[in-house]
Protein backbone atom coordinates (compact mmCIF):
# COMPACT_ATOMS: atom_id res chain seq x y z
CA UNK A 1 0.00 0.00 0.00
CA UNK A 2 1.05 3.26 -1.19
CA UNK A 3 0.66 7.07 0.62
CA UNK A 4 1.23 9.74 -2.11
CA UNK A 5 -0.71 12.63 -1.10
CA UNK A 6 0.91 15.00 2.12
CA UNK A 7 0.01 14.15 5.45
CA UNK A 8 -0.95 17.47 7.62
CA UNK A 9 0.73 17.57 10.91
CA UNK A 10 -1.20 19.94 12.96
CA UNK A 11 1.65 18.93 15.87
CA UNK A 12 4.44 20.45 14.13
CA UNK A 13 3.04 23.66 12.42
CA UNK A 14 6.61 25.44 12.59
CA UNK A 15 7.52 25.73 8.53
CA UNK A 16 11.07 24.03 8.09
CA UNK A 17 10.70 21.23 9.97
CA UNK A 18 8.27 18.92 7.70
CA UNK A 19 9.22 16.57 5.83
CA UNK A 20 7.71 14.67 2.75
CA UNK A 21 7.78 11.10 2.04
CA UNK A 22 6.19 9.12 -0.12
CA UNK A 23 6.02 5.23 1.94
CA UNK A 24 4.61 2.10 0.53
CA UNK A 25 3.47 -0.20 3.67
CA UNK A 26 3.58 -3.84 2.62
CA UNK A 27 3.58 -4.97 6.85
CA UNK A 28 0.51 -7.14 7.06
CA UNK A 29 -0.84 -6.28 10.21
CA UNK A 30 -0.28 -1.76 9.57
CA UNK A 31 -1.82 -2.23 6.18
CA UNK A 32 -4.48 -4.20 7.39
CA UNK A 33 -5.13 -1.77 10.36
CA UNK A 34 -4.75 1.24 7.43
CA UNK A 35 -7.48 -0.32 5.68
CA UNK A 36 -9.77 -0.39 8.55
CA UNK A 37 -9.94 3.36 8.03
CA UNK A 38 -11.38 5.29 5.02
CA UNK A 39 -9.27 6.83 2.51
CA UNK A 40 -8.20 10.41 3.15
CA UNK A 41 -7.98 12.51 6.08
CA UNK A 42 -8.32 10.19 8.83
CA UNK A 43 -6.25 7.40 7.10
CA UNK A 44 -3.18 9.52 6.99
CA UNK A 45 -3.69 10.90 10.38
CA UNK A 46 -3.83 7.59 11.86
CA UNK A 47 -0.46 6.69 10.01
CA UNK A 48 1.39 10.02 10.62
CA UNK A 49 0.43 9.03 14.78
CA UNK A 50 1.92 5.67 14.34
CA UNK A 51 4.64 6.78 12.44
CA UNK A 52 5.27 8.95 15.67
CA UNK A 53 4.43 6.47 17.96
CA UNK A 54 7.14 4.37 16.30
CA UNK A 55 9.61 7.31 16.09
CA UNK A 56 8.94 7.61 19.89
CA UNK A 57 9.73 4.16 20.24
CA UNK A 58 12.88 3.86 18.55
CA UNK A 59 13.62 6.82 20.08
CA UNK A 60 13.64 5.23 24.03
CA UNK A 61 14.95 2.04 22.92
CA UNK A 62 18.15 4.02 21.92
CA UNK A 63 18.02 5.85 25.35
CA UNK A 64 16.73 9.68 23.34
CA UNK A 65 13.25 9.48 24.61
CA UNK A 66 11.65 13.20 24.19
CA UNK A 67 9.48 13.15 27.17
CA UNK A 68 7.53 16.15 25.89
CA UNK A 69 6.45 14.15 22.54
CA UNK A 70 5.61 11.25 25.24
CA UNK A 71 2.98 13.16 26.95
CA UNK A 72 1.61 15.31 23.94
CA UNK A 73 1.19 11.76 22.44
CA UNK A 74 -0.29 10.10 25.75
CA UNK A 75 -2.88 13.18 25.96
CA UNK A 76 -3.49 12.72 22.43
CA UNK A 77 -4.01 8.93 23.15
CA UNK A 78 -6.27 10.00 26.10
CA UNK A 79 -8.62 12.28 23.88
CA UNK A 80 -8.87 9.53 21.46
CA UNK A 81 -9.37 6.85 23.73
CA UNK A 82 -11.82 9.07 25.45
CA UNK A 83 -13.74 9.65 22.32
CA UNK A 84 -13.57 5.26 21.11
CA UNK A 85 -15.17 4.80 24.57
CA UNK A 86 -17.99 7.53 24.89
CA UNK A 87 -18.72 6.46 21.20
CA UNK A 88 -18.77 2.70 21.81
CA UNK A 89 -20.72 3.23 24.87
CA UNK A 90 -23.35 4.92 23.14
CA UNK A 91 -23.90 2.04 20.71
CA UNK A 92 -23.53 -0.40 23.63
CA UNK A 93 -26.72 1.43 25.58
CA UNK A 94 -28.59 1.63 22.24
CA UNK A 95 -28.32 -1.64 21.92
CA UNK A 96 -29.24 -2.63 25.93
CA UNK A 97 -31.91 -1.04 25.75
CA UNK A 98 -33.51 -2.14 22.33
CA UNK A 99 -32.52 -5.57 23.97
CA UNK A 100 -34.59 -5.09 27.00
CA UNK A 101 -37.30 -3.78 25.07
CA UNK A 102 -37.48 -6.87 23.11
CA UNK A 103 -38.23 -9.14 26.22
CA UNK A 104 -39.74 -6.37 29.04
CA UNK A 105 -41.88 -4.35 26.48
CA UNK A 106 -45.60 -4.21 28.13
CA UNK A 107 -47.21 -4.72 24.48
CA UNK A 108 -44.87 -6.85 22.44
CA UNK A 109 -42.21 -7.99 24.94
CA UNK A 110 -41.26 -11.41 24.69
CA UNK A 111 -41.46 -12.26 28.96
CA UNK A 112 -44.90 -10.29 29.10
CA UNK A 113 -46.26 -12.90 26.03
CA UNK A 114 -44.99 -15.81 28.18
CA UNK A 115 -46.69 -14.90 31.35
CA UNK A 116 -49.51 -14.11 29.71
CA UNK A 117 -49.34 -17.44 28.30
CA UNK A 118 -48.50 -19.17 31.90
CA UNK A 119 -51.49 -17.56 33.84
CA UNK A 120 -54.37 -16.81 31.59
CA UNK A 121 -57.69 -18.98 31.75
CA UNK A 122 -56.66 -22.31 30.01
CA UNK A 123 -52.96 -21.68 30.53
CA UNK A 124 -50.52 -23.89 31.01
CA UNK A 125 -50.52 -23.25 34.87
CA UNK A 126 -54.58 -23.39 34.90
CA UNK A 127 -54.34 -27.09 33.18
CA UNK A 128 -51.95 -27.81 35.87
CA UNK A 129 -53.32 -26.77 39.04
CA UNK A 130 -56.69 -28.01 37.20
CA UNK A 131 -55.31 -31.74 36.40
CA UNK A 132 -53.96 -32.21 40.21
CA UNK A 133 -56.86 -30.22 42.76
CA UNK A 134 -59.68 -29.68 40.48
CA UNK A 135 -63.11 -31.80 40.88
CA UNK A 136 -61.94 -34.94 38.70
CA UNK A 137 -58.12 -34.27 40.06
CA UNK A 138 -55.92 -37.63 41.41
CA UNK A 139 -55.69 -35.82 44.77
CA UNK A 140 -59.44 -35.56 45.17
CA UNK A 141 -60.20 -39.22 44.05
CA UNK A 142 -57.25 -40.17 46.07
CA UNK A 143 -59.15 -38.43 49.45
CA UNK A 144 -62.54 -39.62 48.67
CA UNK A 145 -60.63 -43.22 48.52
CA UNK A 146 -59.36 -43.18 51.94
CA UNK A 147 -61.39 -40.71 53.76
CA UNK A 148 -65.08 -40.39 52.13
CA UNK A 149 -68.03 -41.99 52.93
CA UNK A 150 -67.21 -45.12 51.66
CA UNK A 151 -63.83 -45.40 53.40
CA UNK A 152 -62.78 -47.66 56.68
CA UNK A 153 -61.78 -44.83 58.27
CA UNK A 154 -65.62 -43.47 58.36
CA UNK A 155 -67.10 -46.46 58.54
CA UNK A 156 -64.92 -47.30 61.64
CA UNK A 157 -65.97 -43.66 63.16
CA UNK A 158 -69.95 -44.12 62.35
CA UNK A 159 -71.69 -44.56 65.52
CA UNK A 160 -74.13 -46.92 63.90
CA UNK A 161 -71.70 -49.21 63.12
CA UNK A 162 -71.35 -52.63 65.70
CA UNK A 163 -67.61 -52.18 65.55
CA UNK A 164 -66.88 -48.93 65.59
CA UNK A 165 -64.61 -47.31 67.84
CA UNK A 166 -68.13 -45.64 69.72
CA UNK A 167 -69.13 -48.93 70.58
CA UNK A 168 -65.75 -49.61 71.55
CA UNK A 169 -65.58 -46.76 74.15
CA UNK A 170 -68.81 -48.15 75.35
CA UNK A 171 -68.16 -51.65 76.08
CA UNK A 172 -65.10 -50.23 77.63
CA UNK A 173 -66.08 -47.69 79.75
CA UNK A 174 -69.16 -49.86 80.70
CA UNK A 175 -66.77 -53.01 81.81
CA UNK A 176 -64.81 -50.71 83.96
CA UNK A 177 -67.61 -49.17 86.02
CA UNK A 178 -69.25 -51.95 86.43
CA UNK A 179 -65.38 -53.24 88.13
CA UNK A 180 -64.87 -50.43 90.21
CA UNK A 181 -68.54 -50.68 91.16
CA UNK A 182 -67.88 -54.11 92.47
CA UNK A 183 -64.71 -53.22 94.30
CA UNK A 184 -66.26 -50.02 95.92
CA UNK A 185 -68.90 -52.54 97.52
CA UNK A 186 -66.63 -55.05 98.47
CA UNK A 187 -64.88 -52.47 100.68
CA UNK A 188 -68.50 -51.65 102.35
CA UNK A 189 -68.94 -55.11 102.98
CA UNK A 190 -68.58 -56.52 106.77
CA UNK A 191 -68.03 -60.30 105.21
CA UNK A 192 -64.53 -59.52 104.57
CA UNK A 193 -62.56 -58.44 107.43
CA UNK A 194 -60.14 -56.96 104.91
CA UNK A 195 -62.70 -54.31 103.73
CA UNK A 196 -62.05 -50.80 104.76
CA UNK A 197 -65.53 -50.53 106.59
CA UNK A 198 -64.39 -53.95 108.77
CA UNK A 199 -60.38 -52.27 109.67
CA UNK A 200 -62.56 -48.74 110.29
CA UNK A 201 -64.87 -50.04 113.04
CA UNK A 202 -62.15 -52.40 114.90
CA UNK A 203 -59.83 -49.24 115.04
CA UNK A 204 -62.90 -46.85 116.47
CA UNK A 205 -63.49 -49.74 118.93
CA UNK A 206 -59.99 -49.90 119.87
CA UNK A 207 -59.78 -46.20 119.78
CA UNK A 208 -62.92 -45.92 121.98
CA UNK A 209 -61.79 -48.22 124.62
CA UNK A 210 -58.63 -46.44 125.02
CA UNK A 211 -60.59 -42.55 125.48
CA UNK A 212 -62.57 -44.50 127.99
CA UNK A 213 -59.78 -46.14 130.22
CA UNK A 214 -57.54 -42.81 130.01
CA UNK A 215 -61.05 -40.74 130.70
CA UNK A 216 -61.20 -42.39 133.99
CA UNK A 217 -57.29 -42.13 134.53
CA UNK A 218 -57.70 -38.19 134.23
CA UNK A 219 -60.98 -38.30 136.48
CA UNK A 220 -59.09 -39.44 139.39
CA UNK A 221 -56.22 -37.30 139.10
CA UNK A 222 -58.52 -34.20 139.22
CA UNK A 223 -60.56 -35.66 142.35
CA UNK A 224 -57.08 -36.78 144.03
CA UNK A 225 -55.85 -32.62 143.47
CA UNK A 226 -59.31 -31.43 144.90
CA UNK A 227 -58.76 -33.73 148.18
CA UNK A 228 -57.79 -32.55 151.80
CA UNK A 229 -56.90 -35.89 152.41
CA UNK A 230 -53.79 -35.88 150.11
CA UNK A 231 -51.11 -32.84 151.73
CA UNK A 232 -49.76 -32.69 148.28
CA UNK A 233 -53.36 -32.18 146.28
CA UNK A 234 -54.00 -28.35 144.69
CA UNK A 235 -56.44 -27.91 147.28
CA UNK A 236 -54.19 -28.99 150.67
CA UNK A 237 -51.72 -26.50 148.95
CA UNK A 238 -54.30 -23.83 148.45
CA UNK A 239 -55.78 -23.94 151.86
CA UNK A 240 -52.15 -23.78 153.39
CA UNK A 241 -50.98 -20.35 151.52
CA UNK A 242 -54.57 -18.73 152.49
CA UNK A 243 -53.92 -19.80 156.11
CA UNK A 244 -50.12 -18.74 156.05
CA UNK A 245 -51.46 -15.21 154.32
CA UNK A 246 -54.23 -15.05 157.10
CA UNK A 247 -51.71 -15.16 160.12
CA UNK A 248 -49.30 -12.64 158.49
CA UNK A 249 -52.21 -10.31 157.83
CA UNK A 250 -53.88 -10.69 161.30
CA UNK A 251 -49.96 -10.50 162.66
CA UNK A 252 -49.68 -6.89 160.45
CA UNK A 253 -52.60 -5.38 162.10
CA UNK A 254 -51.76 -7.41 165.88
CA UNK A 255 -50.58 -4.60 168.77
CA UNK A 256 -49.08 -7.56 170.21
CA UNK A 257 -46.13 -7.75 167.63
CA UNK A 258 -43.84 -5.15 168.00
CA UNK A 259 -42.62 -4.85 164.49
CA UNK A 260 -46.19 -5.07 163.39
CA UNK A 261 -47.68 -2.89 160.10
CA UNK A 262 -50.14 -1.16 162.83
CA UNK A 263 -47.94 -0.56 165.93
CA UNK A 264 -45.13 0.70 162.74
CA UNK A 265 -48.06 3.07 161.64
CA UNK A 266 -49.07 3.63 165.28
CA UNK A 267 -45.10 5.50 165.94
CA UNK A 268 -45.26 7.13 162.94
CA UNK A 269 -48.38 8.99 163.48
CA UNK A 270 -47.56 9.57 167.11
CA UNK A 271 -44.02 11.07 165.45
CA UNK A 272 -45.94 13.10 162.89
CA UNK A 273 -48.67 14.54 165.53
CA UNK A 274 -45.46 15.65 167.83
CA UNK A 275 -44.03 17.49 165.07
CA UNK A 276 -47.14 19.23 163.81
CA UNK A 277 -47.27 20.28 167.72
CA UNK A 278 -43.68 21.73 167.24
CA UNK A 279 -44.15 23.59 163.65
CA UNK A 280 -47.38 24.99 164.94
CA UNK A 281 -45.65 26.30 167.84
CA UNK A 282 -42.64 27.71 165.97
CA UNK A 283 -45.35 29.24 163.35
CA UNK A 284 -46.89 31.37 166.34
CA UNK A 285 -43.64 32.49 167.60
CA UNK A 286 -42.66 33.66 163.79
CA UNK A 287 -46.10 35.53 163.54
CA UNK A 288 -45.83 37.07 167.07
CA UNK A 289 -41.90 38.52 166.10
CA UNK A 290 -43.25 39.07 162.41
CA UNK A 291 -46.17 40.94 164.04
CA UNK A 292 -43.61 42.96 166.49
CA UNK A 293 -41.49 43.83 163.90
CA UNK A 294 -44.45 44.80 161.93
CA UNK A 295 -45.70 47.19 164.70
CA UNK A 296 -42.12 48.73 164.98
CA UNK A 297 -41.54 49.55 161.63
CA UNK A 298 -44.68 51.50 161.89
CA UNK A 299 -43.85 53.23 164.89
CA UNK A 300 -40.50 54.05 162.81
CA UNK A 301 -39.45 56.74 160.37
CA UNK A 302 -38.66 54.06 157.78
CA UNK A 303 -42.43 52.88 157.10
CA UNK A 304 -42.97 55.40 155.11
CA UNK A 305 -40.27 54.86 153.02
CA UNK A 306 -40.66 50.94 152.56
CA UNK A 307 -44.50 51.76 151.87
CA UNK A 308 -43.63 53.84 148.80
CA UNK A 309 -41.30 51.38 147.59
CA UNK A 310 -43.88 48.68 148.09
CA UNK A 311 -46.34 51.08 145.88
CA UNK A 312 -43.50 51.16 143.51
CA UNK A 313 -43.41 47.31 142.80
CA UNK A 314 -46.58 46.92 141.82
CA UNK A 315 -46.54 49.82 139.76
CA UNK A 316 -43.39 48.97 137.98
CA UNK A 317 -44.95 45.17 137.66
CA UNK A 318 -48.12 46.61 135.62
CA UNK A 319 -46.13 49.41 133.35
CA UNK A 320 -43.60 46.39 132.36
CA UNK A 321 -46.88 44.26 131.35
CA UNK A 322 -48.69 47.48 129.30
CA UNK A 323 -45.57 48.46 127.95
CA UNK A 324 -44.81 51.60 129.42
CA UNK A 325 -41.80 53.47 131.48
CA UNK A 326 -41.27 53.68 134.77
CA UNK A 327 -39.41 55.72 137.48
CA UNK A 328 -38.51 56.64 141.20
CA UNK A 329 -38.39 60.22 141.23
CA UNK A 330 -39.18 60.56 144.99
CA UNK A 331 -35.50 61.37 145.57
CA UNK A 332 -34.67 64.00 143.04
CA UNK A 333 -36.12 67.44 142.65
CA UNK A 334 -38.38 68.06 139.70
CA UNK A 335 -39.68 71.24 137.59
CA UNK A 336 -40.09 73.41 140.23
CA UNK A 337 -37.51 74.37 142.45
CA UNK A 338 -36.27 72.13 145.25
CA UNK A 339 -39.61 70.15 145.11
CA UNK A 340 -39.43 66.23 145.18
CA UNK A 341 -43.16 65.98 145.65
CA UNK A 342 -44.16 62.75 143.48
CA UNK A 343 -42.34 59.55 143.91
CA UNK A 344 -43.13 57.58 141.27
CA UNK A 345 -43.77 58.75 137.56
CA UNK A 346 -45.18 56.59 134.80
CA UNK A 347 -44.66 57.54 131.06
CA UNK A 348 -46.99 56.27 128.86
CA UNK A 349 -44.90 53.61 126.21
CA UNK A 350 -44.64 54.71 122.36
CA UNK A 351 -46.81 51.78 121.28
CA UNK A 352 -49.55 53.45 123.24
CA UNK A 353 -52.11 55.97 121.78
CA UNK A 354 -50.43 59.13 123.87
CA UNK A 355 -46.99 58.19 123.55
CA UNK A 356 -44.72 60.69 126.20
CA UNK A 357 -47.67 61.55 128.44
CA UNK A 358 -47.17 61.01 132.10
CA UNK A 359 -48.84 59.64 135.64
CA UNK A 360 -47.51 60.82 138.59
CA UNK A 361 -48.15 58.57 142.16
CA UNK A 362 -47.56 60.17 145.70
CA UNK A 363 -47.51 57.68 148.30
CA UNK A 364 -48.17 58.70 151.97
CA UNK A 365 -48.33 56.68 155.05
CA UNK A 366 -49.19 59.58 157.57
CA UNK A 367 -52.17 60.60 159.36
CA UNK A 368 -51.32 64.03 159.35
CA UNK A 369 -52.30 64.53 155.75
CA UNK A 370 -56.04 65.05 154.99
CA UNK A 371 -58.21 64.60 151.67
CA UNK A 372 -57.85 68.07 151.18
CA UNK A 373 -54.07 68.53 151.54
CA UNK A 374 -53.68 65.24 149.59
CA UNK A 375 -55.41 66.78 146.41
CA UNK A 376 -53.73 69.93 146.64
CA UNK A 377 -50.28 67.70 146.94
CA UNK A 378 -51.03 65.76 144.08
CA UNK A 379 -51.42 69.19 141.93
CA UNK A 380 -48.17 69.89 142.80
CA UNK A 381 -47.10 66.88 142.02
CA UNK A 382 -48.71 67.29 138.25
CA UNK A 383 -46.80 70.36 137.69
CA UNK A 384 -43.15 69.54 139.67
CA UNK A 385 -43.26 65.77 136.93
CA UNK A 386 -45.17 67.82 133.93
CA UNK A 387 -47.57 64.78 134.12
CA UNK A 388 -51.42 64.86 133.12
CA UNK A 389 -53.16 62.74 135.36
CA UNK A 390 -52.08 62.42 139.53
CA UNK A 391 -52.55 59.79 141.87
CA UNK A 392 -52.56 59.54 145.24
CA UNK A 393 -52.31 56.43 147.85
CA UNK A 394 -53.46 56.59 151.04
CA UNK A 395 -52.46 53.48 153.33
CA UNK A 396 -55.29 51.86 154.89
CA UNK A 397 -53.59 52.00 158.32
CA UNK A 398 -53.42 55.93 158.40
CA UNK A 399 -55.75 56.98 156.28
CA UNK A 400 -58.30 59.92 158.01
CA UNK A 401 -61.52 58.35 158.62
CA UNK A 402 -64.17 58.20 155.57
CA UNK A 403 -61.90 58.20 152.51
CA UNK A 404 -62.86 55.84 150.14
CA UNK A 405 -60.81 53.40 148.71
CA UNK A 406 -60.71 54.64 145.10
CA UNK A 407 -62.38 57.91 144.18
CA UNK A 408 -61.78 60.29 141.62
CA UNK A 409 -61.58 63.98 141.42
CA UNK A 410 -60.92 65.45 137.79
CA UNK A 411 -57.69 64.72 136.80
CA UNK A 412 -56.47 63.39 140.19
CA UNK A 413 -57.46 60.05 141.96
CA UNK A 414 -57.57 58.82 145.34
CA UNK A 415 -56.40 55.17 146.28
CA UNK A 416 -56.03 53.33 149.73
CA UNK A 417 -54.17 50.88 149.98
CA UNK A 418 -52.37 48.16 151.99
CA UNK A 419 -48.73 46.16 151.11
CA UNK A 420 -49.74 43.14 153.52
CA UNK A 421 -52.87 42.58 151.87
CA UNK A 422 -52.25 41.21 148.26
CA UNK A 423 -55.72 41.21 147.36
CA UNK A 424 -56.03 44.80 147.43
CA UNK A 425 -53.47 45.31 144.90
CA UNK A 426 -56.32 45.64 142.22
CA UNK A 427 -56.97 48.92 143.70
CA UNK A 428 -53.95 50.50 142.76
CA UNK A 429 -54.38 48.31 139.21
CA UNK A 430 -57.44 50.28 138.63
CA UNK A 431 -56.04 53.56 139.51
CA UNK A 432 -53.03 52.97 137.16
CA UNK A 433 -55.34 51.80 134.28
CA UNK A 434 -57.79 54.79 134.79
CA UNK A 435 -55.01 56.98 134.86
CA UNK A 436 -54.00 55.96 131.64
CA UNK A 437 -57.40 55.95 130.18
CA UNK A 438 -57.88 59.54 131.39
CA UNK A 439 -54.49 60.56 129.73
CA UNK A 440 -55.34 59.07 126.24
CA UNK A 441 -58.64 60.89 126.69
CA UNK A 442 -57.40 64.23 127.12
CA UNK A 443 -55.03 63.78 124.39
CA UNK A 444 -57.30 62.09 121.75
CA UNK A 445 -60.08 63.91 122.42
CA UNK A 446 -61.54 64.88 119.22
CA UNK A 447 -64.53 64.22 116.69
CA UNK A 448 -62.85 61.47 114.81
CA UNK A 449 -62.53 59.66 118.24
CA UNK A 450 -65.38 60.64 120.51
CA UNK A 451 -67.14 57.96 120.23
CA UNK A 452 -64.11 55.78 122.00
CA UNK A 453 -63.46 58.63 124.28
CA UNK A 454 -67.17 57.75 125.23
CA UNK A 455 -66.33 54.65 126.35
CA UNK A 456 -63.74 55.38 128.09
CA UNK A 457 -65.57 57.45 130.22
CA UNK A 458 -68.73 54.74 130.76
CA UNK A 459 -66.00 52.03 131.83
CA UNK A 460 -63.83 54.88 134.30
CA UNK A 461 -67.14 55.78 135.82
CA UNK A 462 -67.94 51.73 135.58
CA UNK A 463 -65.00 51.05 137.39
CA UNK A 464 -65.30 53.80 140.08
CA UNK A 465 -68.80 52.38 141.12
CA UNK A 466 -67.32 48.73 141.36
CA UNK A 467 -64.60 50.33 143.57
CA UNK A 468 -67.08 51.89 145.97
CA UNK A 469 -68.99 48.72 146.07
CA UNK A 470 -66.19 46.54 147.35
CA UNK A 471 -64.83 49.40 149.76
CA UNK A 472 -68.63 48.97 151.11
CA UNK A 473 -68.85 45.18 151.26
CA UNK A 474 -64.89 45.55 153.08
CA UNK A 475 -66.30 47.66 155.71
CA UNK A 476 -69.23 45.80 156.32
CA UNK A 477 -66.87 42.46 156.52
CA UNK A 478 -65.05 44.18 159.12
CA UNK A 479 -67.99 44.81 161.01
CA UNK A 480 -70.52 42.12 160.49
CA UNK A 481 -69.35 38.40 161.38
CA UNK A 482 -72.43 36.98 161.13
CA UNK A 483 -72.42 37.63 156.65
CA UNK A 484 -69.05 36.78 156.64
CA UNK A 485 -69.20 34.32 154.04
CA UNK A 486 -71.63 35.96 152.02
CA UNK A 487 -69.80 39.55 151.94
CA UNK A 488 -66.78 37.63 150.78
CA UNK A 489 -69.10 36.22 147.69
CA UNK A 490 -70.23 39.35 147.10
CA UNK A 491 -66.34 40.61 146.89
CA UNK A 492 -65.44 38.38 144.97
CA UNK A 493 -67.98 38.52 142.50
CA UNK A 494 -67.56 42.31 142.36
CA UNK A 495 -63.47 41.66 141.93
CA UNK A 496 -64.39 39.41 138.95
CA UNK A 497 -66.83 42.21 137.55
CA UNK A 498 -63.65 44.99 138.04
CA UNK A 499 -61.18 42.64 135.99
CA UNK A 500 -63.38 42.57 132.97
CA UNK A 501 -64.08 46.57 133.38
CA UNK A 502 -60.42 46.87 133.63
CA UNK A 503 -59.67 44.89 130.51
CA UNK A 504 -62.42 46.54 128.41
CA UNK A 505 -61.02 49.40 129.40
CA UNK A 506 -57.17 48.12 127.92
CA UNK A 507 -58.98 47.30 124.76
CA UNK A 508 -60.73 51.02 124.55
CA UNK A 509 -57.22 52.16 124.77
CA UNK A 510 -56.23 49.50 122.09
CA UNK A 511 -58.59 50.22 119.52
CA UNK A 512 -57.43 54.08 120.26
CA UNK A 513 -54.12 52.97 119.73
CA UNK A 514 -54.86 51.17 116.00
CA UNK A 515 -57.28 53.90 114.94
CA UNK A 516 -54.51 56.50 115.58
CA UNK A 517 -52.04 54.15 113.69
Amino acid sequence: MMLTEPIPNDNVPTEGTSEVLNLVATDPEVVAELRRLPAGIARQRFALDALRIGVLSMRAASGELDVRAVRDAGQQLVIELRGLLAERGTALTATMAEAVARYFDPATGVVTQKLERLTKDGGELDRVLRQHVGDESTLVRTLAAHVGEASPLLRMLSPAEASGVRAQIERTVAEALRAQAEQVLQQFSLDRKDSALSRLIAELTTAHAAANSNMQHQVKAVVGEFSLDRPDSALSRLVGRVEAAQKRISDEFSLDNQESALNKLTALLASLQHKQTEFATSVQAQIATLTAQRAERARGTRHGEEFEAAVGTVLAAEAQRVGDIYEVTGTRTGLIKNSKVGDHVVTLGPDSSAPGSAIVFEAKQSKSVALKAALAEIDVARKNRQAQVGVFVYSTHTAPAGIETFTRYGESIVVAWAPEDPQLDWVLRAAYSVARALVIRERVANADSAEAVHEIEVTVRAIEKHLKRIADIKRFAETTVSAADKIVREADKMAKELEAQLEALDEHIAALRHGDA
